[in-house]
């Protein structure tokens, strides 16, 4: 009886305290209980990271900022400890500025802007802003290099009537696969002066020969599944009337605002660090509901109620997917001790979920089956050798690891652009899994192994379906006081010894008697 109390006890505890919070949160702050009741929000997190003096210094920082983010009063934060922070504005064009007079070591700064999923890109065509006409860079070309060049540029201009037909030309020949002897010589220079934006520079310098005044821009990439991703270089020209921007990787598409963000135009720096060495920018796109400015509060609250949200972006998208992993548990859990059916351990199946979350289902079992498949038939190769059990699990280790890597090459060759995301399996997993598989299958018989892995799937996709379900990811990201009372259901689960399902069912027959 006292256990049972001491049980009771823990349990209420637990589901007081998690909901508690999410109440406090939804009635205190605003936050919707169900996804979908405000518009999605993006929110792009600028960082850069430096290493000051170590004996400490004058260390200052400069962001381009984008101008819509200033002028029309987009959620926006500055995020650093120790730093005097301000906007300044030139022209036009907006640059948060951090100083500090006694930073050390390691640091980070970070810029935070959220906006509607469904507005504009920040590359729509502006008129210049002092009222003049710009004048063309002139780019310095000598010798072969100016003869190689004006040729190029002919051959652009006899194909096109305007600007914007000269920016493809340009671009288009500048970034063939078959590239002309022309284009051949000037990559040869700029590739060993621009490193990775050499084609950009290249067509930029181009356009500016050619008469039509273009400068270098920054944008984002609006994908959340690429985690921190450095900037991307845009072009920004002038066509008599306005200024626009291009990809100059997709040179004849005008920017998609569902799919990049002008982060700074003008031409000027992106970022500059003075007073620090090794300094580097890095973006981190995440997508949520609710907008930067109603999580203000919020992350000055405790810290049980304000939990991962004063977090930067990089580390709120890590914790997006940690948050799903109690769920995909609580999911066997409940299919083990209360269903009855046998897996492969409590993680594979898990681990195997998180997996597919970011692959298509189908492609990714069968990037599973293959590699169970074939590392078992290679683990019973190895039974023969006599080997002791940690060397045997290191082999399989190895094993997999090749069989994923050949698995990924023979995808891109042919094609499948699936395969490459074949590493997102968890390696060692994998390695247990057909180890215990093959063990099985030598003590209990190869219908015990493959019920057992069988049920490790069937586990794993319901898991899967039941972590990819929106309401779930937002309670998880949005109320993760919520585990708590996860954690209470586990709890008495955990102390449930009746039959399970499966036994009724096996045992159906005695009923009957």
């Amino acid at each position: 009886m006292a256990s049972r109390i001491k049980l009771a006890l823990v349990v209420l505890i637990l589901t007081a305290v998690g909901g508690g919070i999410a109440t406090y949160k939804h009635v205190k702050f605003g936050l919707p209980l169900r996804a979908g009741e405000l518009p999605e929000q993006w929110l792009v997190d600028a960082k850069i990271t430096f290493i000051a003096p170590p004996d400490g210094g004058k260390v200052s920082a400069r962001l381009s900022l984008p101008a819509a983010a200033v002028e029309e009063e987009l959620g926006q934060e500055a995020g650093s400890v120790g730093y005097k922070h301000y906007v300044e504005k030139d022209r036009g064009e907006y640059t948060a500025i951090w100083a500090s007079e006694k930073q050390a070591d390691n640091q980070a700064i970070y810029y935070r802007v959220s906006f509607p999923e469904r507005r504009k890109s920040g590359g729509e065509p502006t008129p210049n802003m002092d009222g003049s006409i710009p004048t063309p860079e002139n780019p310095g070309f000598s010798g072969s290099m100016n003869d190689a060049a004006n040729r190029l540029i002919q051959r652009a201009k006899a194909v096109s009537a305007d600007p914007d037909s000269l920016f493809v030309s340009i671009f288009s020949e500048v970034a063939a696969l078959d590239a002309s002897q022309e284009v051949g010589l000037l990559r040869a220079l700029y590739e060993g002066e621009s490193g990775r934006g050499a084609l950009t520079f290249l067509g930029i310098d181009l356009l500016n020969m050619a008469g039509v005044p273009a400068r270098v821009a920054h944008g984002v990439r609006l994908e959340e599944a690429r985690g921190g991703q450095q900037p991307t270089r845009l072009v920004e020209y002038y066509d008599g009337a306005s200024w626009k921007v291009r990809d100059p990787d997709e040179p004849a598409s005008t920017l998609d605002p569902s799919k990049m963000f002008v982060w700074n135009r003008g031409g000027g720096s992106l970022f500059e660090v003075t007073g620090g060495e090794a300094s580097q920018v890095s973006f981190t796109v995440i997508r949520g509901f609710i907008p930067l400015e109603d999580l203000a509060d919020l992350h000055d609250s405790p810290l049980l109620i304000s939990t991962i949200f004063g977090l930067p972006a990089s580390e709120q998208a890590v914790f997006r997917y940690v948050v799903l992993i109690p769920l995909g548990a609580f999911v066997v859990v409940v299919l083990r001790n209360l269903i009855g059916i046998a897996t492969l351990g409590t993680f594979m199946p898990v681990l195997l979920a998180l997996a597919l979350l970011e692959m298509e289902l189908e492609s990714g079992l069968i990037m599973f089956a293959i590699i169970v498949g074939a590392g078992l038939w290679f683990r019973f190769l190895l039974a023969r050798l006599n080997m002791l059990v940690v060397p045997r699990v290191a082999a399989c280790v190895v094993i997999v690891t090749l069989l994923m890597m050949i698995l990924s090459v023979l995808s891109y060759k042919l094609g499948m652009r699936d395969g490459l995301q074949i590493t997102l399996f968890p390696m060692i997993i994998l390695a247990w899994t057909i180890e215990r598989m093959s063990l099985i299958w030598e003590e209990e018989g190869k219908r015990s192994a493959l019920m057992q892995v069988g049920g490790s799937l069937i586990v794993a996709v319901i898991a899967f379906a039941f972590m990819n379900l929106p309401q779930v990811k937002y309670c998880a990201f949005y109320f993760p006081e919520l585990l708590l009372v996860l954690l209470a259901l586990i709890i008495l689960i955990g102390r449930y010894t009746g039959y399970r399902l499966s036994e009724l069912f096996r045992f159906r027959d005695f009923k009957e008697a």
